[in-house]
């Protein structure tokens, strides 16, 4: 090892990285971990149990409130076993920004009462509120808001008015926290809390209750659930954190395990660096095997040697590669718990395991990768340290039967699993399938490698230096393919993601093209955590705007039809026979719906086992009793919208009584910007909603899966930067095996220049190669999930052509910094040195 100190060193950073992601992704988990630990804690201090309402089942997943009642609380203070308590009203409400728009989104507007004891608030600014027009906001708020101590806000709830209230207070949370996981607070005084929440009902959202001397938690719990009865239920303190972590961890896990992808990716790519450096070393060392051998080496003795200098070089990479990742383990735990939970403070948490686990992986990854090198070294004969012949390259026969025979298998599973009706079971053979292709195609990249690298060299094969990097490049097919896979794996990747991405996106349109007749969209923000709704009064207003054809509002609800939670819907459109969603009608009508009558969409129907003119039972969400509605119409299937569909006039008792969202036909000949500006201008008092075009609607709607580009592009990064050392490592060692041919070229008039033009095309040649594979590879792939997802929707199959020639780009730059340093090399051969190199 001390003799090949540079060669191993950059094998050695390829298990570096996957050691050190494996390690950061478990500090990073158990610091979390560990900080929502101690921050749930905070939560109900001096408090043994908690009395929470009893959830109405999965109702509108909990849109409905229900509260822990005044008689409740009072029965629960007069029991002897309490020595105190604190209520709590929380719940999601709206407050408008300094822009005229609703503030949040993803993370909810959260209003609660001043004085709960159940969290700790600091106050920063201000003052406590005091009256009903009063409020005390939170840090994260007045960022997010452009509101601060002095200023008025608009907040409302689905159960009040618009009301405006005076800032008096601006408060924070222990540990230094704007907020509490992202949500903005208003904090009222009760009386204003409860109309926000309940309806100006004497209800609570939470009880905390602390016992009296001598009691025990699990004894509280068992006196509280005797005295609540029904209503609400009663938990220790100590059981509700624990279930909040576990809730918590949950979603924190998800990040690690994103951590871990990029670290077993790491690990997996570098078994390839790693088998083909010590490969390319022992073919090297093949004299001094074979001497070893016929002075009285055992083959035992050879593949000791091998295996513990991988060993060595395993165990140095994996102890500073777990080093690092703890380092950065708790660096993003830092900032998780900063940018996530919004605390200043977080805990570290160094599990054995993370530690552990790197090493193994370290260790264990370049011992086997090692093992195939070394078990041939073991095979070499004493006789060969007479020879001075050059040795051949081992046949690819083996590894093409092997690989054509694992891809035809995979094949067949994925045309099976495409073709057959298997229900679940089809998505699973064909990602089987798809998989066992994967590993079939990359055992046969050394047969690729020669026909693809020959056309892929013809680019530089007008000149003499760009013909020799070419047949460089070909002339050892394994060495070629295994240098290549890194990169190729990392391509497939991506590009399976981006065109499964881009197909979702391009059949969401096609299928707004084909069934919705709208070109407007007047909605509020789609992952939005409270429904967007605006006043129904401005639908005519909105059909009176010069250029509208025909404009429909939306309202739904989740409500119970024969006790099964549904959805219903109401419209407009229902007149139209929902012409502008597309949903045509295959048995009875609903042109003239009466309020009594219903339709349903025919699996929906299916499922719930009615047909026409069947009567159902429905409750809906803020009725006070059930209604039954005779089944008068049947429509067809549709992407876009599926249900139940009633008439708007049962709207006022939906859960959001007001229209959540409105489709806009624009006539033909109609300006669709000046259209849009039009009700841009009637919806300026409405904060809660916008105008969208098609493709701003359908960027909202996808703008998760851009994340997800996003996220698996960084995996394209990491591969490169795994690639770009495996291309330095490979070529370094092949100019090492070459330094008497090199000396030679050089001898009979070679140039320098030439020589770093050699090395730069076959480094370009090689990683273009992995790129050409990985992107054919990954297009199939991302083709068989979009036949597989066909009956989702999923029914065009989109290729992103930008971001491919963007890939193919990047393996250009790989291919030219991963020159850099063998060409260099080769350019200093010393002649006279190498033409005697023995």
């Amino acid at each position: 090892m001390a003799s090949r100190r540079s060669r191993l060193a950059l094998t050695g950073i390829a298990v570096v990285l996957g050691s050190a992601f494996i390690a950061a992704a478990l500090v990073l988990t158990a610091s979390i971990e560990a900080t929502v630990d101690e921050l749930n804690e905070d939560a109900y201090v001096g408090s043994e149990a908690l009395v929470e309402p009893v959830e109405p089942e999965t109702r509108g997943e909990r849109l409905v409130r229900e509260g822990v009642s005044a008689e409740s609380l009072a029965a629960i203070e007069g029991d002897p076993d309490v020595a105190g308590t604190s209520v709590t009203v929380s719940w999601m409400i709206n407050a408008i920004g300094s822009d005229g728009k609703i503030v949040g989104g993803f993370a909810p507007t959260i209003a609660v009462n001043w004085g709960d004891e159940s969290i700790v608030r600091e106050l920063r600014e201000g003052r406590a509120p005091e009256a009903d027009g009063e409020v005390a906001v939170s840090a994260a708020f007045v960022d997010a808001a452009g509101f601060g101590l002095g200023d008025t806000v608009t907040a409302y709830s689905l159960a009040s008015e618009e009301t405006e209230y005076d800032i008096v207070g601006v408060f924070g949370y222990s540990g230094g926290r704007d907020s509490l996981g992202g949500a903005t607070e208003l904090a009222f005084t009760m009386p204003e809390a409860q109309r926000l929440v309940f309806e100006g009902q004497d209800a609570y959202t939470a009880v905390a209750v602390s016992a009296a001397d001598g009691v025990t938690d699990d004894e509280l719990v068992e006196r509280l659930a005797a005295v609540i009865g029904d209503e609400a239920t009663a938990i220790t303190v100590a059981d509700y954190n624990e279930e909040t972590s576990a809730e918590t961890a949950e979603a924190v896990r998800l990040i690690g395990f994103f951590l871990l992808g990029f670290g077993l990716i790491a690990v997996f790519v570098s078994m390839f660096l790693i088998a083909n450096t010590f490969t390319i070393v022992i073919t090297g060392r093949l004299k001094e095997f074979a001497m070893l051998r016929a002075i009285g080496a055992g083959r035992g003795q050879v593949v000791r040697s091998v295996l513990v200098e991988a060993l060595a070089l395993g165990t140095g990479a994996a102890v500073i590669g777990a080093a690092l990742g703890v380092g950065g383990g708790i660096g993003l735990a830092s900032l998780a718990s900063n940018q996530i939970l919004d605390t200043a403070s977080f805990t570290t948490a160094v599990p054995v395991s993370a530690v552990l686990a790197a090493l193994a992986v370290g260790i264990g990854v370049t011992v086997l990768s090692a093992l195939l090198p070394a078990l041939r070294a073991s095979r070499i004969m004493p006789v060969e340290a007479m020879r001075d012949a050059a040795k051949t390259d081992k046949p690819i026969t083996g590894i093409t039967v092997l690989g054509s025979f694992i891809a035809g298998l995979g094949t067949a599973l994925m045309i099976y699993g495409l073709a057959a009706d298997l229900g679940d079971r089809d998505i699973a053979y064909a990602a089987g399938g798809a998989a066992l292709a994967f590993i079939g195609l990359t055992l046969l990249t050394p047969w690729l490698s020669r026909p693809l690298v020959g056309m892929l060299g013809l680019v530089w094969s007008w000149s003499f230096a760009g013909k020799l990097g070419r047949r460089n490049a070909a002339r050892n097919p394994r060495r070629t393919a295994v240098t290549a896979a890194a990169l190729m794996i990392g391509v497939t990747l991506v590009t399976t993601a981006a065109t499964l991405m881009m197909s979702i996106e391009k059949s969401l349109d096609a299928s707004l093209d084909d069934n919705v007749a709208a070109e407007l969209f007047v909605t509020g923000p789609v992952y939005s955590s409270v429904p967007g709704t605006f006043d129904p009064a401005l639908m005519e207003d909105m059909r009176a705007v010069e250029g509208v054809d025909a404009a429909a509002e939306l309202y739904y609800d989740p409500a119970k039809i024969d006790g099964a939670e549904q959805i219903v819907y109401a419209s407009s459109d229902l007149s139209g026979g929902l012409g502008l969603y597309g949903v045509p009608v295959e048995q009875g009508s609903i042109a003239d719906l009466a309020d009594d009558e219903i339709a349903v969409s025919a699996s929906t129907a299916q499922e719930a086992g009615v047909g026409l003119d069947d009567t159902v039972s429905v409750e809906f969400t803020r009725g006070d009793e059930a209604h039954e509605f005779t089944v008068a119409a049947v429509l067809a299937d549709s992407d876009n919208i599926s249900g139940w569909f009633a008439t708007p006039a049962l709207a006022e008792e939906f859960y959001t009584p007001e229209p959540t969202e409105a489709l806009i036909d624009v006539a033909d000949s109609a300006d669709i910007e000046a259209v849009s500006s039009a009700l841009d201008g009637l919806l300026a008092d409405e904060p809660e909603v916008s105008v969208q075009n098609r493709e701003e609607y359908i960027e909202e709607l996808t703008v998760m899966f851009d994340f997800a580009i996003i996220a698996i592009q960084a995996l394209l990064g990491l591969a490169m930067i795994v690639a770009v050392i495996g291309v330095i490592n490979t070529l370094v060692l092949s100019i090492l095996e070459r330094t008497r041919e090199l000396g030679m070229l050089r001898a009979i008039g070679m140039t320098r220049g030439q020589s770093v033009r050699m090395v730069t095309v076959e480094s370009l040649t090689i990683t273009l190669f992995g790129a050409v594979l990985g992107i054919g590879v990954g297009l199939v792939l991302a083709w068989v999930a979009q036949r597989a997802l066909v009956e989702e929707g999923v029914e065009i199959f989109a290729v992103p052509t930008a971001l491919i020639v963007g890939y193919l780009a990047a393996a250009v730059v790989v291919g030219l910094l991963a020159a850099i340093a063998p060409a260099m090399r080769a350019s200093r051969v010393n002649i006279l040195g190498a033409i005697a190199y023995e």
